[in-house]
């Protein structure tokens, strides 16, 4: 989390009266009588932010009707869920922090009103006991009971464990982020084709190399990542290699390996200009690195985060991983 991005997150928690979870990055508290996160879904949007409760009643969840209804009411507001007794709550993109918080503020009022015009009680979200504690498990925050708590931390230790004992294999790693490629390199092709060089091929091909190398890799270490990005930027010239072959096979009248193969020949003697394939190749790397840097991090960021687990009143549970 970058600073300003840190200071926004600070200044809403004090104008709300949540506390922020410095290393998860979301803010929690109770508001009326339900404890509730905030957090950002997405990194990208960090504005863009989901309210989440666990409660219920025993009459069951809430009636779509009255999810509809609410949202209506309630601009901010782009939809209310309830998936067993999870309720999200997630709001519009607001892009100055002033209009976040009161937009924010006046959902969260609203919820709670709701909430408690319907009769519903704040719970463990995998028990349903009462009075649960927010806590932090492996890259997501959950409303757990002392002894749910417990039990989540011995699987979550016990599931670290087992993929750390995995061994590495970097033979496989490799053909599984080549064959993840591939699926970038599609994606690049269509974009260009469709006439766009998009950042959404970036994010598209690291994500599929990256769980190419860790799906038939055994693990994703840092060695696996470097891998996976020398193999970005290569497929990245051969994906813009492959576009213009289908260009040069489309006005030649040429199947598209004949094309591929006099590529060089037409770029080298002014076939094709060469200022304007520097500049389309250099572009496409841009957008690419646009894409695939935030992801990359992202997914380091994830790894480390797999082992650790905290409730949010002090207790912790610190399991270090090395990648």
């Amino acid at each position: 989390m970058n600073k300003k991005l840190k200071q926004n997150y600070e200044e809403l928690a004090r104008n709300l009266g949540l506390r922020m979870d410095e290393e998860g990055g979301a803010l929690y508290g109770r508001r009326g009588a339900y404890d509730m996160i905030v957090y950002a879904e997405n990194s990208n949007y960090p504005n863009m932010l989901t309210v989440m409760v666990s409660a219920q009643r025993q009459t069951g969840p809430l009636m779509k009707d009255v999810c509809k209804q609410f949202k209506r009411e309630n601009k901010p507001v782009s939809s209310l869920t309830q998936n067993g007794s999870i309720i999200a709550m997630k709001l519009k993109n607001y892009s100055n922090i002033n209009t976040l918080k009161e937009n924010l503020d006046h959902a969260m009022n609203a919820l709670v009103n709701l909430l408690h015009a319907e009769g519903f009680k704040n719970c463990c979200q995998i028990c349903g006991k009462e009075n649960p504690s927010t806590c932090y498990v492996s890259g997501s925050y959950m409303h757990l009971c002392s002894d749910c708590f417990s039990k989540v931390q011995h699987g979550t230790s016990m599931d670290y464990s087992q993929k750390q004992s995995k061994s590495e294999n970097v033979i496989g790693g490799i053909v599984g982020a080549l064959l993840g490629s591939l699926l970038g390199v599609l994606s690049i092709i269509v974009f260009s084709q469709m006439g766009y060089v998009a950042v959404l091929s970036g994010v598209i091909l690291a994500i599929c190399t990256l769980k190419g190398y860790e799906l038939m890799g055994g693990k994703l270490s840092k060695k696996g990542i470097v891998i996976s990005i020398i193999l970005m930027i290569v497929m990245t010239y051969v994906g813009d290699r492959i576009d213009w072959a289908i260009v040069i096979a489309r006005e030649l009248e040429v199947d598209s390996l004949t094309a591929f193969q006099v590529f060089p020949e037409l770029l080298a003697y002014g076939g094709i200009d060469m200022g304007g394939y520097i500049s389309n190749l250099v572009m496409q790397y841009l957008f690419v690195l646009l894409g695939a840097i935030p992801t990359v991090i992202n997914t380091m960021k994830n790894e480390k985060l797999q082992g650790r687990t905290y409730r949010l009143d002090g207790a912790t549970q610190n399991i270090e991983y090395e990648m």
